[in-house]
């Protein structure tokens, strides 16, 4: 029996919603893979939000299984990011772990430039973008624009606060 309670961590308080989310960096010799809902005109990383009793760890696992249908290994945690903005009518306070990923080994998704992923009916559209041009593009939150070009040469804990 499945549970059809939403235990997301994400609450609405007045015209103002927080969001626990947990995002994977997947880097793939000089791309990152990046995604884009179907009624977005920006691009982020794959994730999801985080649910009640959960770890960021097995969130983000959960979340790739969701959107993907694969089991990734985690690597490292690599950015935290208190993130303010405004999404839909709303004030957004979302808090954010962004953990360097890997897919399985060999998997077809390193050969295709473009794909769906298989949550949602495929609303969700995955790209591989290079790296380099990730500082042009409209990606959020903004700090990713610049930090996964660098993202190689770091590997200590970063923390943002955008508002």
């Amino acid at each position: 029996m499945t549970d059809s309670v939403n235990r997301n961590i994400s609450y609405l308080q007045d015209n103002s919603r927080f969001n626990f989310r947990v995002a994977g960096i997947v880097m793939d010799a000089d791309r990152v893979l990046l995604h884009q809902a179907k009624q977005d005109d920006f691009w982020n990383l794959p994730g999801g939000r985080v649910e009640m009793n959960e770890s960021t760890g097995d969130a983000i696992r959960r979340e790739m299984m969701e959107e993907l249908g694969v089991s990734i290994r985690v690597e490292r945690l690599a950015f935290v990011c208190e993130d303010f903005y405004e999404y839909d009518g709303k004030e957004m306070h979302e808090m954010g772990f962004y953990y360097v990923i890997s897919l399985p080994g060999g998997h077809s998704f390193y050969n295709e430039r473009e794909f769906k992923g298989v949550e949602q009916d495929g609303k969700l559209t995955f790209r591989w973008f290079p790296i380099q041009e990730t500082e042009q593009m409209e990606i959020y939150p903004v700090f990713l624009r610049k930090e996964l070009v660098n993202l190689r040469d770091s590997s200590s804990i970063r923390h943002f606060i955008q508002k």
